[in-house]
């Protein structure tokens, strides 16, 4: 991490070397696996809902809780989104960018950070809303249970192209260096390990 007095990595000295790239968008290989596991999350978390009877019903007219569910979502994806924003930002020193690249919404900056730092800002939205989300499910009245509930599958299926960034990010050494721009992460290793 880099305290805020230092200035941003945007050009790592030597020894290290270019790896590799993810791009979940151009990768169409990387594409299918985190949209097919979206789709399994989502698909498990309905028949979950119909094992677990997650109430459906409530005072409120069912339009009005589609309505809240959808704003619901949306807020949800903004908040994804600047969380990785916020720590990428504190973990790089340097200030982040946010896009819509359908299908997905990305964040992202010029500065390389560590694999431990990659590592927090790549899984912090889902461990930090999962707990909002799950305190929420214990204490949210029955009308917006089935919105909570949706709220959690999303949390969970939309964080499937982070933990897919994540996977990779553990397999490197642990000294690599990445930079996630929004678009395309760039891997660095250091000269003496292999990519």
């Amino acid at each position: 991490m880099h305290a805020a007095h230092d200035a941003p990595i945007l050009a790592p000295a030597a020894p290290y070397r270019y790896a590799r790239t993810i791009d979940l968008k151009a990768d169409r290989r990387a594409a299918v696996g985190v949209n097919v596991a979206f789709a399994v999350v989502a698909a498990g978390f309905v028949g979950a809902a119909l094992l677990l009877d997650v109430p459906v019903r409530g005072t409120w007219p069912p339009a009005l809780v589609v309505a809240v569910t959808l704003v619901a979502c949306l807020a949800y994806m903004w908040a994804h989104e600047a969380t990785h924003g916020v720590l990428l930002t504190v973990f790089s020193g340097a200030p982040s960018r946010y896009a819509l690249r359908p299908p997905y919404l990305t964040c992202g900056n010029d500065a390389f950070v560590g694999r431990g730092a990659f590592l927090a800002v790549a899984l912090g939205p889902l461990v930090l809303w999962g707990a909002v989300l799950a305190f929420l499910s214990a204490v949210a009245p029955p009308d917006l249970a089935l919105t909570v509930y949706v709220l959690t599958a999303l949390n969970l299926a939309g964080s499937a192209g982070d933990l897919y960034q994540a996977r990779v990010a553990l397999a490197l050494p642990v000294h690599a260096l990445l930079r996630d721009d929004g678009t395309v992460t760039t891997i660095l290793v250091a000269d003496d390990h292999p990519a």
